[in-house]
């Protein structure tokens, strides 16, 4: 029992520091939660826009209920610190057991949605049930800040100002700092799981600390008791108490309408990636902080808060519709940072630090006033006598103003007026309930002050709706990407809307006839308007995507395509009457109607084939509800380094289609190799080995790779299959699809050859919870990476797939068009013309090349000719000469089409020449010859000899040597070439990689070969 008297002893005095300090560790860890449950989440709901808006609902709905329940229950309690140390301790348990829960519920979550089919109740199912993951953590971080605010109220009595100001700036700073360190920091070094961990011990030491201070908080009781009386049925009633709850829900509506408004309208200008939506967040919690340590230093000396809180309610209005003007500059900025950093790693860092300015420049003025209203609200309730649990129903009715923000903002606002107007409706609201309490604040406000806050209202307003619109064309340039903050004057923009994940627009050249998909200013593809045109963007890929599973699988019945696009695909798949239905999953219902409206004479299929529905979900979820099982799924999403997508590159991902496929089907995967680098795209070719039993690779253009993983041995491809019906064998004729001989170019390689380049770069396998391509990926991009190894094993010159792969390319005489944007098929074009021009044959066509690689190959080739109408005098010139002419014909043309070019050429009398042309001459005829035991042989010899051959001719010499030593079975002497001539030897551009992977097959093949023998003779193998 506690002493009558103890009521006259002194209040435990908690130190303001330490208190701080636990509210810094405690936002830290919320925010860290925040951020890694919009990661999870996204896993469920498909996209992180959807994803991160109801995490943002929960959380905030969550904070609603813990605070209600901390004024309804919390505040009876004697020992309110030790309760906040209490409620730190179960969200620090609830933080280190979310993980295995997840992984739970995602395979419970698998049966339960395959049992509820189409309906509504599986629509509604991973809304509901990733709410109540998150839900139970969310009512506890709301009880944190009454609990602890009111606790130390009552150790300092009178100093409710700086308690307040200060308790919301510390948690407003660590929220910042745990936005940040979450994707900067933990996430890259621990991944989800053990970021998580980290956070949940944050939040047990936390409540460590706290219940170490609440040691002599018992002493309070009566203070407690007494400074809640007022708050009986009289104080919760009055009329003071229920227009401040409604000023503090609306205005959390209309600072959550900004923060929502604000991320979409950055992400245009910066990038949609995790990175920029962090720095963005970190940006918006830093103002809050801001305002917080405002009231924490000055709410102290205000005679009046709430009036003060209303001059600050419109104030954030104004900044709110300045904050437009600062956006529609923001493409300029962002377009200044991209040209004048260079593309490297620090040039990255420099560029978030810019990005950081920019978000700041938008969104930290008025989150700053946002920042004052909460701790200014809840200070003049205080003063007017609302009790201690005027602080839970206030923090309880801001975070459900700030649920309705985020559900109104992106369920109906920006679907009916747009991010923009949206943000502007959100603005006049501020400023509305500003004036709103101005009328209702004790005394009146000097007509000289009021008359300012009128017009600078006013003001604003006609700025931001006249100066405040972005051009479309600045919209959609992607200043973040290309460094220009508009389009060309050229282009115009004939569709642009907001939707509720992303910004969609089209653009149309007409000089070129094309039309572009844009999302957020990054494209999503491009292609000619009509037919009449010649294929222009991405129509090689798009085709190929679609064309593919047809050629290979012999009755693609039912087939999934994941990602609407240009519709292209999906148009392809239908020019095929061997199948019955496409279902197509796009998750923006804009990008459908952008290419219904302009797109409509390119993909009339996709459009009114009843063949083809459209379904606007998420593709996990999708697919298993109905228990869907598909001949092929073509999966064409956007590029991975997009917020949210990486997540379709997944190990689990692919295990999850790998269940959804027929025993014989086809996973048909686009795959880009532009701005990202080999190691996160050997992590993705990792992750979907992992899964599948077989693979094939296609090069579709140059920077876009398709993969066919199938699920037992992957079926050869019949291009006759293509050409069943007249408008199929039109269109992929078009494109260059028009034979065997066209597939069999593009294919570069099977499963043994996306092995080895998985183990050459020692890439593991993507996975959900340790996103490595989300969080690298923009790094990639900014640096403009290129991933284009498995294209160079095809274009380097050299015979590298036919004896790595065993690879037979089709003769000359079988017609496959160059086309533009196709380096390999341009390469094979130019090579039959050499090889003309050398066998003394009349050239049939010109060499089609770009214009700089067209002239190099005339030059090289006449250099080539002259010199060799003799005896060989110039070695030099000769021998770089004949390696660039090699390169240019020895890789691209099978043994038949280089008689009298390098086997017995014609264009050279060899008895007549000195022993170090006979070398090269030797050695070029081997290789044409596919000859593996005598290229070997003359590699190394070449290798041996005395005279000084330039570098690029030595590294063809070891490259040919080491293809030979993989042809003719013995690998083991890939590696001692390696070591014996190759260590000494500089890389070239155009052969480092090959020479790694060549070496790295070596090396698996040896080491094969090694176990073999060991297993034939009965010895163990080492462990």
């Amino acid at each position: 029992m506690r002493r009558a008297d103890d009521a006259r002893l002194p209040a435990p005095v908690l130190p303001a520091a330490a208190v701080l300090g636990l509210f810094v560790v405690s936002g830290f860890a919320g925010l860290v939660y925040q951020s890694l449950w919009s990661h999870y989440l996204g896993l469920v709901l498909g996209h992180a826009a959807y994803a991160q808006s109801l995490v943002l609902a929960i959380f905030m709905g969550g904070m609603a209920l813990g605070a209600w329940g901390a004024a309804r229950l919390g505040l009876r309690w004697r020992r309110l610190v030790l309760a906040y140390a209490a409620a730190e301790a179960a969200i620090g348990v609830l933080g280190l057991a979310f993980h295995p829960v997840f992984v739970g519920y995602t395979r419970l979550s698998e049966g339960v949605l395959a049992a509820l089919g189409d309906g509504l109740a599986a629509q509604l199912y991973p809304w509901l049930s990733a709410a109540l993951l998150i839900l139970p953590a969310c009512i506890l971080l709301g009880a944190t800040f009454p609990l602890l605010s009111a606790g130390w109220i009552r150790a300092r009595q009178g100093q409710d100002a700086r308690v307040l100001g200060g308790l919301y700036f510390a948690n407003s700073l660590g929220a910042a700092a745990g936005a940040l360190a979450a994707t900067f920091l933990l996430l890259p070094r621990l991944g989800m799981p053990g970021a998580l961990a980290a956070a949940g011990l944050a939040n047990l030491l936390v409540a460590a600390v706290a219940a170490w201070l609440a040691r002599g908080d018992g002493v309070a009781a009566t203070r407690a008791t007494a400074a809640s009386a007022p708050d009986g049925a009289s104080a919760r009633h009055s009329p003071l108490l229920r227009a401040v709850l409604w000023a503090g829900l609306l205005s959390g509506a209309c600072s959550f309408v900004y923060e929502i408004g604000w991320i979409r309208l950055l992400n245009q200008a910066l990038g949609t990636t995790v990175h920029s939506f962090e720095l963005m967040l970190a940006a918006f919690l830093l103002g809050l902080a801001g305002g917080g340590a405002w009231v924490h230093r000055r709410g102290g000396r205000l005679d009046d808060p709430l009036r003060t809180a209303a001059i600050a309610q419109v104030a954030m209005g104004v900044a709110a519709l300045l904050s437009l003007l600062a956006f529609a500059q923001s493409f300029d900025w962002a377009a200044a940072l991209v040209q004048s950093l260079s593309r490297t790693d620090g040039g990255y860092r420099l560029f978030l630090l810019g990005s950081a300015g920019v978000a700041m420049a938008v969104m930290l003025p008025a989150a700053f006033f946002a920042g004052t209203t909460l701790p200014l609200f809840t200070l003049g309730l205080l003063r007017a006598g609302g009790g201690e649990a005027s602080i839970g129903r206030l923090y309880a009715a801001n975070t459900v103003g700030a649920i309705a923000g985020v559900l109104l903002m992106t369920h109906v606002l920006v679907p009916l007026l747009g991010v923009r107007l949206g943000l502007v409706l959100a603005a006049v609201g501020d400023i509305a309930i500003g004036f709103w309490l101005l009328a209702h604040a004790r005394g009146e406000l000097q007509p000289a002050r009021l008359a300012a806050l009128s017009g600078s209202a006013v003001a604003a307003l006609l700025l931001a709706l006249v100066w405040g619109r972005a051009d479309p064309r600045t919209q959609l340039s992607g200043a973040f990407r290309t460094g220009h903050a508009r389009l060309d004057a050229s282009l115009e923009v004939p569709f642009l809307r907001d939707g509720k994940t992303a910004t969609i627009g089209v653009v149309r050249s007409g000089t070129y006839g094309t039309l572009s998909l844009l999302t957020n200013g990054k494209s999503d593809g491009a292609m000619a308007q009509d037919l009449e045109r010649p294929p222009g963007g991405d129509e090689l890929t798009m085709v190929s995507l679609g064309a593919l599973p047809l050629a290979l699988h012999p009755q693609p019945r039912q087939v999934g395509v994941i990602g609407w696009g240009l519709g292209l695909s999906t148009h392809t798949l239908l020019g095929s009457d061997r199948v019955q239905r496409v279902e197509t999953v796009e998750i923006e219902p804009l990008v459908h109607r952008a290419g219904a409206q302009l797109f409509a004479r390119r993909i009339a299929r996709a459009l009114q084939d009843p063949r083809s529905q459209v379904h606007f979900d998420d593709a996990r979820r999708f697919y298993a509800s109905g228990r869907r099982r598909y001949d092929v799924i073509v999966s064409e999403p956007s590029n991975p380094w997009v917020s949210g997508v990486a997540g379709l590159f997944t190990t689990e991902f692919y295990r999850f289609l790998h269940g959804h496929l027929a025993e014989d089907g086809l996973l048909v995967q686009w795959l880009q190799s532009y701005e990202i680098d080999d190691a996160l795209l050997a992590s993705i070719l990792a992750a979907l080995l992992e899964n599948f039993a077989d693979a094939r690779l296609y090069l579709a253009q140059d920077n876009d790779l398709v993969v066919v993983a199938c699920r037992s041995t992957c079926p050869a491809a019949d291009a006759a299959r293509l050409r069943v019906t007249g408008e199929l064998a039109r269109e992929t004729a078009r494109v260059g699809l028009d034979g065997d001989a066209a597939l069999a170019v593009r294919e570069l390689g099977g499963r043994a050859l996306l092995q080895t380049y998985v183990r050459a770069l020692g890439a593991a396998p993507h996975s959900d919870f340790h996103p490595q391509v989300s969080l690298q990926g923009p790094r990639t991009r900014f640096r403009a990476d290129r991933a284009d190894t498995l294209q160079r094993l095809a274009d380097n010159g050299l015979p590298v797939l036919d004896l790595m792969e065993g690879r037979i390319l089709p003769p000359a005489s079988e017609a496959v068009a160059a086309l533009p944007g196709h380096s390999v098929l341009q390469a094979r074009q130019r090579a039959i013309a050499l090889a003309a021009a050398l066998s003394g044959q009349p050239r049939a066509t010109p060499l089609p090349a770009r214009q700089h690689e067209l002239a190099e190959a005339e030059h090289e080739l006449q250099a080539l000719l002259g010199l060799s109408q003799g005896p060989v005098a110039d070695l030099a010139t000769w021998t770089r000469a004949a390696a660039a002419v090699a390169a240019a014909t020895l890789g691209h043309l099978p043994p038949q089409d280089l008689e009298r070019v390098w086997i017995a050429p014609a264009w050279i009398q060899r008895d007549v020449q000195p022993a170090a042309v006979r070398a090269v001459l030797d050695l070029y005829a081997t290789a044409a010859a596919r000859d593996a035991e005598a290229m070997l042989r003359t590699g190394e010899a070449l290798l041996q000899r005395p005279e000084a051959y330039p570098l690029e001719l030595q590294e063809q010499a070891l490259v040919l040597a080491q293809l030979g030593a993989l042809g003719s079975g013995r690998a083991e002497e890939v590696e001692r070439l390696h070591r014996g001539y190759g260590v000494a030897l500089p890389h070239g551009e155009r052969l480092r990689m090959v020479r790694h992977l060549v070496r790295v097959r070596g090396l698996e093949l040896a080491a094969a070969g090694t176990a073999a023998g060991d297993a034939a003779q009965g010895v163990a193998p080492v462990r």
